[in-house]
């Protein structure tokens, strides 16, 4: 995780208040979150493409992964209906599979992917069983609880109680229900449990995840689609800067992935803020006063496409920076370029490659995910002796004109140069010399990889 992302979240996560509260100083806790996982017979039912256990995995697995690396939030996880068959009505089936510890969701992960439902659904004495999982130092801590079920109490007893002695406690700070395909009622049965939010279908899993983190963290929950020229959120691997619009200032860096689950990665925000976003690509795409929205998923869209321009020297094996001017809408956007390819925004480029004479190229088109090659010739190399100190420069023809492609330096008796192949012309004068009738022509011919001297 970035160092400043983290910031920002665990500032959001230890206590941040809204923004009408904002001007109050937080106490800052660390934050732990209790999953409460239904495992009864009922989850093993088909539903949309797959079953109800593989919804509630994927939103329990979906809110971990975000929050897996940051040092000041632990998780843990009950299960409960999966140790005894239904016809045993056991109302005592609950675990605590996972207990609170930093850094085990693959923890978890592994425990749900082993869970196989077959029993009752004891909501209340989990409730119950759950105040024993905070632990005697609960109030050290921001404690969330998050029942992940299908259905309501099935053993006659009632949860709301118990989630109402737990906040009277003080031992839990928010509760949260995530269900599972649940109809109207139950979802108003829900409702004196905690916040809650119903997965409808398989696609409405991502969006749920979204949702129960931005609800969790007290924050606003974004997504950054940087798009392809098709218009799909694929581009990633770039740095992104969050600059707070109003100031200025940095606010924090980000490097854009793509997560799991195949989608853009997620970063919270805090929502009393309104942002600048620059975009890391070459040339850089900015993004100016974005505001967000609270209590629903943001998602800010750039067009990111992106392709590879290479330049190689033809004939070599040649491993270093090629020495470039790079310029896009006349704009000079990079230099030098690596021989492994330098990663640009689609469109069109000129080029000036700093070769003697300088190769200045236009029109170089960069397409999506492909690398556009430019050869250039390998250099011969010319050495230039000089009897005396001596006025005089390299000329090259250029539509029947001589251009000066180099300046002799008129102090060193010899220099060496790595000229690309051609005819120039070489013209000087001794310094002791003041009469023009004592100006000297040499001809001469560069050819790839071919060393040769000049007298002069």
């Amino acid at each position: 995780m970035r160092k400043q992302l983290i910031y920002i979240i665990l500032f959001l996560l230890t206590g941040a208040m809204s923004a009408q509260l904002s001007a109050q100083t937080p106490e800052k806790k660390p934050v732990r979150i209790l999953f409460v996982v239904d495992a009864s017979r009922s989850m093993l039912q088909h539903w949309d493409r797959n079953s109800k256990l593989f919804a509630a995995k994927a939103v329990v697995n979906g809110i971990v992964d975000s929050i897996e690396h940051i040092a000041d939030v632990q998780v843990a996880m009950r299960i409960y209906g999966h140790q005894s068959a239904q016809p045993l009505n056991d109302c005592y089936d609950s675990k605590l599979e996972i207990p609170f510890a930093p850094y085990n969701a693959a923890a978890i992960r592994k425990k749900l992917d082993e869970i196989r439902p077959q029993g009752v659904t004891p909501i209340a004495y989990s409730m119950e069983q759950a105040i024993g999982d905070f632990g005697n130092d609960y109030k050290s801590y921001r404690n969330i609880l998050v029942l992940v079920s299908d259905g309501f109490e099935s053993c006659g007893l009632n949860p709301c109680e118990v989630i109402l002695r737990m906040r009277n406690m003080g031992i839990i700070t928010k509760s949260y229900v995530i269900g599972i395909g649940i109809d109207a009622t139950e979802y108003s049965e829900f409702s004196c449990m905690g916040e809650t939010m119903n997965i409808q279908d398989e696609e409405s899993v991502q969006p749920v995840i979204d949702e129960a983190i931005a609800r969790i963290f007290n924050s606003v929950f974004t997504r950054v689609n940087l798009l392809d020229v098709n218009k799909d959120p694929t581009e990633t691997d770039v740095l992104m800067t969050f600059y707070d619009h109003t100031t200025g200032k940095e606010a924090f860096n980000y490097y854009h992935t793509i997560n799991p689950r195949g989608l853009p990665d997620t970063l919270t925000l805090d929502p009393n803020l309104q942002y600048d976003m620059q975009v890391h690509t070459v040339p850089e795409v900015w993004k100016k006063d974005i505001h967000l929205d609270e209590g629903k998923l943001n998602i800010i869209s750039e067009p990111a496409a992106q392709g590879f321009l290479r330049i190689t020297v033809r004939g070599e094996t040649f491993k270093g920076m090629i020495n470039c001017i790079v310029l896009h809408n006349k704009e000079i956007v990079a230099t030098p370029i690596s021989n492994n390819a330098q990663k640009l925004l689609v469109g069109d480029y000129d080029i000036e490659i700093l070769t003697l004479p300088v190769i200045r190229i236009s029109g170089i088109k960069v397409e999506q995910n492909k690398t556009t090659t430019v050869e250039v010739s390998a250099p011969g190399y010319v050495s230039f002796n000089k009897n005396e100190p001596l006025t005089g420069a390299i000329y090259e023809y250029k539509n029947n004109q001589l251009v000066e492609i180099f300046e002799l330096n008129d102090s060193n008796l010899k220099e060496t140069l790595a000229i690309q192949p051609g005819k120039y012309k070489v013209i000087y004068r001794y310094n002791g010399h003041r009469d023009m009738d004592e100006t000297h022509e040499v001809d001469f011919e560069v050819v790839t990889g071919v060393s040769q001297s000049i007298r002069l």
